[in-house]
């Protein structure tokens, strides 16, 4: 049986393998920056008014500096520059070849992991990975 945290991962990749579909649409007419903007905007109001149904209206009042700085450092990188990375991309190629690309991550995840946060890179990681390297080899 899956355990919680792959089935949630499982749905992550079914909500990014929907998403492009939707942002190629988009992005027929919309300028990559443009789109990311209104993206933002939606996504900023949906998660407060999902907190605030959840009575978490202030539940980051808390945090620590080092907290505020990675949230803070992963929406440049993760959400801003990575958005408009991909929607460049996509606005100009094929979903099925730019979502492959895109969706390499996990071979920078997994290293960056092993480099900063002293995660192990296990021979079934490692294996993984080079799958998942050779898989965005075959789709573009």
């Amino acid at each position: 049986m899956m355990n919680e945290s792959a089935l949630f991962a499982l749905f992550a990749a079914l909500c990014y393998g929907i998403a492009p579909v939707f942002e190629k649409i988009g992005l027929q007419q919309a300028a990559p920056l443009a789109a990311v903007f209104v993206r933002a905007v939606i996504t900023t109001v949906f998660a407060g008014v999902l907190l605030v149904m959840r009575a978490e209206v202030f539940p980051f009042v808390g945090w620590s500096v080092k907290t505020w700085l990675a949230i803070v450092a992963s929406g440049v990188v993760g959400v801003l520059l990575a958005q408009v990375f991909y929607f460049a991309a996509l606005r100009g190629g094929d979903v099925g070849s730019v979502a492959p690309i895109a969706g390499s991550y996990p071979l920078f995840a997994c290293l960056l992991a092993a480099i900063c946060l002293g995660e192990r890179l296990t021979p079934g990681r490692v294996f993984g990975t080079v799958l998942i390297f050779l898989g965005i080899l075959l789709l573009s």
